[in-house]
């Protein structure tokens, strides 16, 4: 059986315009058209893809850089200066002062409630090393300044001492 040769020019036009639509395998626009001898035409060339306009390019977007986070505060130097004046001082350099802990410099000594005229006789951490979020600033505190150098094997009195014989 013979097939008209305008029904062939059809179904190859279709088979075409089904494979530009489809995302079908693209072919090579300048390569020459295949004509089969039996068709009279060549099919109608396909015009090459036009660019996209320029407002119509994607730019990949640069990542913004994450902040980097600020570094850990630093314990001050609070060797001789009063409960009061240390929170200042932590709060002036970014440590909370809700992580502050006050303690006795002597073992014979309860610190009261209210201790903020006490002295302070040594720090922890040590004063340079960095305080982070999860760091407890332990104080140790004597009612006078000269108490902090004072000490009968960790006693502020001698006779509370039980090392001590008389």
């Amino acid at each position: 059986m013979r097939t008209p040769h305008r029904l062939a020019l059809t179904a190859l036009v279709a088979v075409l315009a089904l494979a530009g639509c489809s995302g079908g395998a693209r072919t090579d626009d300048s390569a020459p058209a295949t004509v089969s001898p039996s068709s009279p035409s060549p099919p109608p060339a396909s015009q090459p893809p036009s660019p996209p306009p320029p407002s119509a390019t994607t730019e990949t977007p640069t990542p913004t850089p994450t902040p980097t986070p600020p570094p850990d505060p630093v314990m001050p130097a609070l060797h001789s200066r009063t409960y009061e004046q240390a929170r200042a001082e932590l709060a002036r350099a970014g440590v909370p002062t809700a992580r502050l802990k006050p303690g006795a410099q002597h073992k014979d000594v309860t610190v009261p409630r209210d201790h903020d005229g006490w002295y302070i006789c040594d720090t922890s951490p040590r004063p340079g090393a960095p305080v982070t979020a999860a760091t407890t600033v332990t104080v140790r505190l004597a009612r006078d300044f000269s108490d902090c150098t004072t000490s009968f094997n960790g006693y502020l009195h001698q006779e509370n001492d039980p090392a001590h014989t008389p």
